[in-house]
């Protein structure tokens, strides 16, 4: 009858252990990655929110002076609210390059632990 040696099973259980261990770092980075991929598309849905919601302002809206304006402020799941939370939403009129037209921007800003501070910033321009 022929059996494993102590070495050859313990060479085993190295190898095995190192897979495993890679296995866990990849899956805590793709873990990493997809929370900011969520966090990334809660902000741009916020920010083509607030665009669209001033492209269908009248012209003379308060909300379409030339200043900055904000910030708003909204949860991680985009629940407005008062006071300063996950993503602050900003925008900025200017005079666009055209007689009579305005560049839009809207920025929205977040802060994540590994990665800083990030910005999804949209322009437009409009009438």
């Amino acid at each position: 009858m022929k059996a494993f040696s102590l070495i050859e099973v313990m060479i085993a259980s190295s190898l095995l252990g190192i897979g495993l261990a890679a296995v866990m770092t990849a899956y805590g980075s793709v873990s990493a990655l997809e929370a900011h991929q969520e966090r990334v598309s809660a902000a741009l849905h916020l920010a083509e929110g607030q665009l669209e919601e001033l492209l269908l302002r009248y012209p003379d809206d308060d909300d379409l002076d030339e200043d900055d304006h904000g910030p708003q402020h909204y949860t991680i799941d985009g629940t407005p609210v008062t006071s300063p939370a996950f993503f602050q939403l900003s925008w900025d009129v200017q005079p666009g390059p055209i007689a009579r037209t305005r560049r839009v921007s809207v920025e929205v800003r977040w802060s994540e632990q590994q990665r800083g501070t990030q910005t999804i910033t949209l322009t437009t321009h409009r009438s």
